[in-house]
């Protein structure tokens, strides 16, 4: 006999983030005797792309879908109708099904979750993804000088303090999101509650092996190819990430830099504080979540420079497991997440403290020493960022809290 559960999202399955993040784990998990009931927002392009992938990578598992269209743009009345109509599907299914336990992929969806413990005593998982009202702050979507932005952040970590105390597990991406909770609350009252979970990656999908490609016209085998995925802007330091490359070009003359990204409109404004010689060094493209590994296949190296601040020592890039799980080297900045930990006691690349022209060349250096020798990147992955171990550890979790 299945157990139902209820799995709440307020990121789409379409997003790219959805098929790698969440359905691979949901797949897995119902797949050990969990009837997963998931309830998401959906972009209407994505999903008129997606739909019958999603549809056909559910099959025959014991898993329902159903969702509420999302407009990426809409305000704050549009967002608080969201969770309204969110939560009455949630509801529906409370009534309709046995539901045991509910699954809060972060903080607008773990609203409805505690909701459901406080009125129906039904558990919950605070899968918290980081910490989301000061990832706000930090990022500037909410100003503290903005009375109503200002309101919202302290009402979410007022809200915050109930997931955490109320919440029958806690998932968190970073061990040192760990340490950072066992600050505030009692170490053994988080140690115990927590499961550090990092963002994870299928290593069959993200592998060298298999990969049959020709290179596009803009990229020779002669090029030292350092590839960039992903978004542009807000978290990532795209033009310090453009000027660390060129200051490479005078160890590695045949250097280039590749950007994948949906967020061309956004790259071009950074590629104009660049001369047209300068740009010539940097290739743009975009790829699908299945196509990514065929770019990385091309590359020596993967570069991503993260804003530091207090919020992002939650934070696991999903990029980073799937670099390595392609045997990539990793150049980054130190202070994010687990970062510290995986390059300096697993050596998965080279750190920058800084972003200045002195760092950017003692970084080259060592990465060309790196590269002069085979490192075991993907070793990395799959010891600690495979799809596999993520579903373990979920569905550990679930069986404790339906038992």
């Amino acid at each position: 006999m299945h157990k139902n559960t209820l799995y709440i999202t307020f990121d789409g399955l379409s997003d790219p983030l959805g098929q790698s993040q969440i359905l691979p784990y949901l797949c897995g998990i119902a797949a050990q005797n969990f009837h997963i009931h998931i309830l998401s927002c959906e972009k209407k392009n994505r999903l008129d792309k997606e739909r019958q992938n999603i549809l056909e990578t559910i099959g025959e598992l014991p898993i329902t879908w159903e969702y509420i269209l999302y407009d990426a743009d809409g305000g704050v009345l549009s967002r608080l109708r969201y969770i309204q109509k969110i939560y009455l599907l949630a509801k529906k299914n409370y009534k309709e099904k046995k539901i045991e336990l509910v699954h809060c992929r972060s903080y607008l969806a773990t609203l409805i979750g505690l909701s459901f413990k406080l009125h129906y005593k039904i558990p919950f998982i605070f899968d918290m993804r980081g910490f989301w009202a000061d990832e706000r702050v930090d990022g500037g979507i909410w100003k503290k000088n903005n009375p109503l932005q200002n309101y919202f952040y302290k009402y979410f970590k007022k809200k915050e303090k109930q997931f955490i105390l109320n919440s029958d597990a806690i998932v968190s991406l970073t061990h040192a999101g760990v340490t950072e909770l066992s600050k505030q609350y009692s170490k053994e009252f988080i140690e115990n509650k927590t499961t550090v979970i990092p963002c994870c990656t299928n290593t069959g999908l993200f592998k060298k092996e298999g990969i049959v490609s020709s290179q596009p016209d803009t990229i020779t085998s002669q090029d030292h190819l350092i590839i960039y995925t992903g978004s542009i802007g807000t978290w990532y330091y795209t033009k310090e990430m453009i000027e660390c490359i060129l200051c490479w070009k005078e160890l590695i003359p045949t250097i280039k830099l590749l950007i994948l990204t949906k967020d061309t409109q956004e790259l071009k404004k950074i590629l104009t504080n660049f001369s047209n010689e300068e740009q010539k060094l940097v290739i743009t493209g975009s790829a699908s979540y299945k196509e990514v590994p065929t770019y990385l296949s091309l590359a020596k190296a993967a570069i991503f420079f993260i804003k530091p601040s207090y919020s992002k020592i939650a934070s696991s890039p999903t990029k980073m497991a799937e670099c390595w799980a392609m045997d990539l080297p990793i150049i980054t900045n130190a202070g994010i997440g687990d970062n510290d930990l995986y390059f300096n006691t697993y050596k998965g690349g080279v750190l920058l403290n800084e972003f200045t022209m002195s760092e950017y060349i003692s970084a080259c250096h060592t990465y060309l020493a790196l590269h002069a020798k085979k490192g075991a990147y993907r070793e990395i992955a799959l010891n600690y960022f495979d799809t596999h171990l993520a579903i373990d550890r979920y569905t550990s979790m679930y069986k404790s809290l339906t038992a």
